[in-house]
């Protein structure tokens, strides 16, 4: 597995019947390894301040990341990662860059071949960690959409939600509104009408819509003859259980562009507990049943 590319050959080795071009780097194949959509902070060698990135995929040799931030090839750069339960500290060099389809300007590849063998064994073990939970998710996901529902007809005319109103405040500011397009564990993608640098700490109230818990089947409920009452089959907790306001807190990392005429930003968590995990973790499963099967 390698994307990082090889030298060029000098002029030298270059045929005579084929001109000698210079150009501008080519970014390698995609490379083979754990998908992200995380962001990160990196400290780059010669830049007074830090560099807020999205980590989009990464390996034991090297990673792909986006930024709004210009660097040049051979830039060296370190961040830390948290893959899973695993912090990471990572030191690597632009190896290629080009332009970003989408979101930020710069999509770089970097290379991790400077790094000690302590880290990269380490960077490997949990890179291997992710793609195992990621096969046992799937495999889970396929158990959970062949369960039998009573809802059929009220999930055949679902369709996948794309935003839903939320408030957030700077420091001492007072609450103003804004609309969440997409949200994970790391954090949320927000568009409001408000410009905000990057950086800025804010407070976030989010309640998730509780329309998508209806992919989710009924309790399977039986009769308790001793005391005439239902009971549960398990003791599992209700997943069609309402969500309740959450309060989070992050820092806006990456300015989008704007769409309608509205700010888009991405906002990586800074203070969010293990309750608040798991209840965005039961919206993003109810989202993706949905869409799997409306399809």
């Amino acid at each position: 597995m390698s994307w990082i590319p090889k030298k060029t050959a000098t002029a030298s080795a270059t045929a005579p019947s084929q001109p000698v071009i210079s150009v501008a780097p080519v970014m390698p194949q995609r490379i083979t390894g754990a998908s992200l959509e995380m962001p990160v902070v990196m400290s780059v060698r010669r830049l007074p301040a830090p560099v807020y990135a999205t980590l989009m995929e990464i390996n034991a040799h090297g990673a792909r990341v986006r930024s709004l931030v210009l660097m040049e090839r051979g830039t060296e750069v370190e961040f830390d990662v948290s893959l899973g339960s695993v912090p990471l500290t990572l030191n690597g060099r632009v190896e290629a860059r080009r332009n970003a389809v989408a979101g930020a300007r710069f999509e770089y590849h970097l290379s991790f071949d400077a790094m000690p063998e302590a880290q990269i064994d380490a960077l490997a073990r949990a890179v291997r960690d992710i793609e195992r939970r990621a096969a046992a998710s799937r495999s889970i996901q396929k158990s959970l959409d062949a369960l039998p529902t009573t809802d059929a007809n009220r999930r055949g005319s679902y369709r996948a939600l794309t935003a839903f109103p939320a408030q957030f405040r700077r420091d001492g500011d007072v609450w103003t509104d804004g609309k969440i397009g997409d949200i994970s564990a790391t954090g949320v993608r927000m568009n409001c009408e408000t410009l905000i640098a990057i950086g800025t700490v804010l407070d976030l109230r989010v309640t998730l819509p509780s329309s998508v818990l209806d992919v989710y089947p009924e309790e399977t409920a039986i009769l308790d003859l001793s005391q005439n009452t239902p009971r549960r089959v398990s003791g599992r907790a209700d997943m069609r259980r309402p969500f309740a306001e959450m309060a989070l807190r992050g820092r806006v990392v990456t300015r989008f562009q704007p769409v309608r005429e509205r700010e888009v930003y991405g906002v990586a968590f800074i203070e969010i507990d293990g309750y608040q995990r798991e209840e965005i973790a039961r919206f993003t499963h109810a989202v993706q049943l949905s869409k799997l099967r409306s399809a």
